[in-house]
């Protein structure tokens, strides 16, 4: 991606980040964030353990994380908007969390960092190169038999919200985004061995869970 691509990205998502989680709650039809709970119990965090949260926006899922993992353990949230950390800052001023601005297709972490990582409603919005880079990163911070926890909306029934995900789709993400989606698992086996998806219980979200197993 050109700099000045970039460089706009950033700037729209600092707009953005004003009306993220309004915005967010009515696409995912999730107005009392039931979803992120879903995902952090899905997730079984321990007591002590490491996590990340990429493409964390204004951090709803790292914040529940945190409150998950106890004292000892360590929350991480990387986003490259300076707007949406902004906002996660303001959110978690009690918890104890790490803001990172940065570049998920190059995360500054060591080899085997983290227990877990997360992405919610972030991976689509990324460009097809970007998602193999940030795979391929996601799979090198983990730890062994860590996993990596993404949700997505499904496409939406209601005709004026699925048009704003479609445009979604092709905008922040790119035009082949549609046949990624049917392939996604098949995608995503390519760097994780172990593989599943779950719908939510509203059936507007869904969770896919990779394992990191030695290959």
């Amino acid at each position: 991606m050109s700099l000045f691509r970039k460089k706009a990205r950033q700037f729209y998502y600092d707009l953005f980040s004003a009306v993220y989680d309004v915005f967010i709650k009515t696409h995912s039809g999730d107005r009392a964030q039931k979803l992120r709970k879903w995902l952090i119990n899905k997730a079984d965090l321990k007591s002590g353990m490491r996590v990340l949260d990429v493409c964390t926006g204004t951090g709803s899922v790292a914040i529940r994380a945190r409150k998950k993992i106890g004292e000892k353990g360590i929350v991480t949230g990387v986003d490259f908007s300076y707007g949406m950390l902004r906002k996660a800052r303001e959110k978690s001023k009690h918890c104890d969390i790490l803001w990172i601005q940065a570049d998920v297709t190059m995360l500054p972490f060591k080899r085997s960092s983290f227990d877990a990582v997360f992405c919610a409603y972030g991976f689509y919005e990324l460009k097809d190169d970007e998602k193999v880079k940030m795979l391929k990163e996601v799979f090198r911070v983990l730890t062994d038999k860590g996993k990596f926890f993404m949700m997505e909306h499904e496409e939406p029934k209601n005709p004026f919200v699925r048009v704003l995900y479609r445009l979604r789709l092709m905008t922040m993400g790119s035009f082949s985004s549609k046949e990624f989606i049917k392939k996604e698992l098949q995608f995503i086996s390519h760097f994780f061995k172990e593989v599943k998806k779950e719908k939510s219980l509203s059936g507007n979200s869904k969770l896919i869970i990779a394992t990191k197993l030695d290959r």
